[in-house]
């Protein structure tokens, strides 16, 4: 809903709801206690007898008090609503390349060979890569034995809640298809390419290189055609260990077997090498002390950057005191009022 305020507009987003259901049983309550309030003065004799007897101080008191504390409660509602104002556009626009980072779940990932297992490692790696990119447009993809994507985009803070809570048991095809990934990054990327534009595009692809389906050279040839370079960093440790099966809530249940035989996982760096040397790429190992997208980073800072797309800014001001200060007011002034809305002694009466 929108109003207009001034040059700006006020609006709520969802308070609707929670404003008319406050509302009726706020008044449902007033009513409720009325009801039992005259049942009970009733109770204490005649009516008629009671009216002589008894005088209000007002008459406008029983009128007033409701309509002000409704309307204070409606004020206090529409003040947790937050509304705002919107006030000057901005048009924002920055310098950048096109990154697509590839981040392996296969399940071998889950093995727990650096600070924690290859998997929590590889995410503070993308999340350390992620906060230095700057204006430049990121997409991702998730890749075990198929797929995920998500297109490229500048608002990289939505882009990390893409894979925040994925886990490699939530891959729908297990094993690693690094050719897949690969194959999906070139999609993004040739989605977003623009010929008039001289905008480098580059791949970084985290994972422990053990590829099951083959075919990644080819797909880094496809790459290499496109002038789209690739940066491979290594995940785990050249020893390996077993390959953990992980609970509902990531706890280490038992360990994975194949054949009967309790399989191990370890650092391949051919494969990650090859696809670098292929698309004119480098490869980096990530170890426990350092992060392998630093090197990333230093190696792409002087590639081709243009103007990446604009956005538009607009911004925002809280409107809530205007609601919130005055039905405090009205609620105090019903408070005040309280000790005002009872019943005066009785009148005497005078003997002629």
């Amino acid at each position: 809903m929108i109003w207009k305020h001034g040059s700006a507009f006020l609006s709520w987003t969802g308070w609707g709801f929670w404003l008319a259901v406050g509302t009726l049983a706020f008044v449902f309550g007033l009513v409720l206690a009325h009801a039992v309030a005259r049942r009970r003065f009733e109770r204490l004799g005649s009516a008629s007898l009671l009216a002589r007897l008894v005088v209000r101080r007002s008459a406008v008191l029983p009128v007033l008090r409701p309509v002000l504390q409704v309307a204070g409660l409606v004020l206090l509602l529409l003040a947790l609503a937050n509304p705002q104002t919107t006030g000057q556009r901005h048009i924002v626009s920055s310098m950048g390349l096109d990154v697509v980072v590839a981040l392996d779940f296969s399940k071998s990932m889950n093995v727990r060979d650096m600070y924690g297992s290859r998997l929590e490692h590889a995410r503070r790696e993308m999340n350390h890569l992620i906060d230095r990119l700057g204006g430049d447009q990121l997409g991702l993809v998730a890749f075990a034995g198929t797929t995920m994507s998500y297109p490229l985009t500048t608002d990289h803070e939505s882009a990390k809640l893409f894979w925040e809570n994925l886990r490699p048991e939530d891959m729908p095809v297990g094993g690693t298809a690094i050719a897949r990934a690969l194959d999906a990054a070139r999609e993004l990327l040739v989605d977003v390419r623009d010929p008039k534009l001289e905008r480098a595009q580059v791949v970084i692809l985290l994972s422990d290189g053990e590829d099951h389906l083959g075919r990644p050279s080819e797909a880094a040839a496809e790459l290499d055609k496109l002038g789209i370079r690739v940066f491979t960093i290594g995940i785990g440790s050249a020893e390996g260990q077993l390959v953990p099966s992980l609970g509902e809530t990531g706890e280490v249940t038992g360990y994975v077997k194949h054949d009967a035989q309790y399989v191990t996982s370890k650092l391949d760096e051919t494969t990650l090498r090859e696809v670098a040397r292929i698309t004119n790429g480098q490869y980096f190992r990530a170890t426990k002390e350092d992060f392998g997208t630093d090197r990333v980073l230093a190696a792409i800072k002087d590639y081709k950057r243009t103007q990446a797309e604009k956005q538009v800014f607009v911004e925002k001001h809280e409107e809530f005191l205007w609601f919130l200060l005055p039905g405090l007011f009205l609620l105090l002034v019903d408070f005040l009022l309280l000790g005002n809305a009872g019943l005066r002694r009785p009148r005497k009466e005078v003997s002629p």
